[in-house]
């Protein structure tokens, strides 16, 4: 996922952005455990010292493997940065919330909403799941826009795995 902020000025109105870009992929095959996140990530306009806490589109982790092995997801973001000018938004400053995790099959589900995206960091816990099964949520991305933030793009990476 590619993260894209504009940041602006309290006395003007610029919109910021946030974009996330995946490749599309296949459906899983049999046997796998895998995850599919948003393909775009839109967070309106904000301006400097304030926090934006858009609600991402949907993440599902699917296993087909059959068996009751679990799986953690984990998350880890990079800072956000304005090339222009070098300043930066630090993964100290996003916070990550699953909201209501639906399943498919049986699985115990546990969320683990995090306030620091600096390593990876676990979001989602499966256990006691049997035979083939998916989890599903929308998770919020709360970012804090430090008052002296200066204007323009900044991007970074947000970062979904399972294990």
């Amino acid at each position: 996922m590619v993260l894209a902020v504009l940041i602006s000025a309290p006395v003007r109105a610029t919109d910021m952005t946030l974009t996330i870009t995946t490749p599309s992929a296949p459906p899983p095959p049999a046997g796998s455990l895998t995850i599919s996140v948003p393909a775009t990530f839109d967070l309106g306009s904000s301006t400097a010292g304030a926090t934006i806490a858009p609600t991402m589109g949907s993440v599902t982790v699917t296993d087909t493997r059959g068996t009751a092995a679990g799986w953690t997801v984990g998350v880890i973001a990079s800072a956000l940065t304005n090339t222009t000018v070098g300043n930066t938004i630090t993964p100290t400053a996003m916070s990550y919330s699953t909201g209501l995790i639906t399943t498919t099959g049986t699985v115990t589900m546990l969320e683990q909403d995090q306030t620091n995206l600096t390593g990876v960091v676990p979001i989602a816990t499966a256990s006691l799941g049997s035979g083939i099964f998916s989890a599903t949520w929308t998770p919020s991305l709360d970012i804090v826009i430090a008052l002296g933030s200066a204007d323009g793009v900044y991007s970074g990476t947000l970062t979904h795995s399972v294990a």
